[in-house]
């Protein structure tokens, strides 16, 4: 599976859902976690920061002779290996769109690279840029998050839509395999509100929640994902369901 998780806004807690399936996934198979966002939060996730342009995602996409393999963090969690991002990228980014070379710029870069992992699972920019569509075109299943904010639920129809048109353009044949609650308060009404207005949608809403928990910023702080830095905890197990059901979603294991 090659998953891209996206939004068409940020800080609907993309990036968490993002590292947390990552490492959920690495339990039982090998997982290259890529950071297609200039902001680099998913490296950070797990505590990597690149120096620069060329020991990042950007000096790949930049120049198809660098090794791939040289530029990965390996083992920066269990069965979990890393390919972060750095500011530069978004430069990177503008030159490769002037050339007409960034739609399948991320493609080119992982392909290398996919004969090596079980999973690759993609973290891009809070938008529906140029940039996300490179990364969607380098997926073949695509996950995107809600919460208590109905904008959130528009975005998830934008995403859809986002998708629908580039499948049309040939840009991409990667599928909306899941729409799920990053933040759910069970004791509070507008999250239940946005989950009702998206089943209405007939998106493929998720039937996991992710629980609201003081463990994931905690977690971020500690530059490891909840389900590795607290294992037993409701959060966690929550990531590890929802990990669990993209992977039915998609077809990897029986339902």
């Amino acid at each position: 599976m090659r998953l891209a998780v996206c939004s068409s806004k940020g800080g609907v807690g993309k990036t968490t859902v993002a590292a947390n399936v990552a490492a959920a996934l690495a339990r039982s198979g090998r997982v290259l976690a890529v950071d297609v966002d200039p902001q680099d939060s998913l490296g950070r996730a797990f505590g990597v920061v690149a120096k620069g342009r060329d020991d990042s995602l950007g000096a790949l996409l930049e120049d198809g002779s660098v090794e791939a393999r040289a530029v990965v963090r390996h083992a920066v969690a269990p069965g979990l290996d890393l390919l972060p991002a750095h500011p530069s990228l978004e430069a990177v980014a503008t030159q490769l769109a002037a050339t007409g070379g960034l739609t399948t710029s991320v493609r080119r870069a992982l392909r290398p690279l996919l004969g090596e992992y079980d999973h690759v699972v993609l973290d891009t920019r809070g938008d529906l840029g140029a940039l996300t569509l490179a990364a969607v075109c380098a997926a073949d299943s695509v996950l995107t998050v809600f919460t208590s904010d109905p904008g959130s639920a528009l975005g998830a129809v934008r995403l859809a839509a986002f998708l629908e048109q580039h499948r049309t353009y040939e840009n991409t044949s990667a599928v909306l395999v899941g729409v799920a609650c990053a933040v759910w308060d069970r004791q509070g009404r507008a999250a239940r509100d946005v989950a009702g207005a998206l089943a209405g949608t007939g998106l493929p809403l998720l039937s996991t929640r992710v629980p609201l928990s003081r463990r994931v910023p905690s977690s971020v702080l500690a530059k490891r994902p909840v389900v590795l830095s607290s294992p037993t905890s409701a959060v966690a197990a929550a990531y590890v369901a929802l990990a669990d059901e993209v992977l039915v979603a998609t077809g990897k294991v029986p339902a």
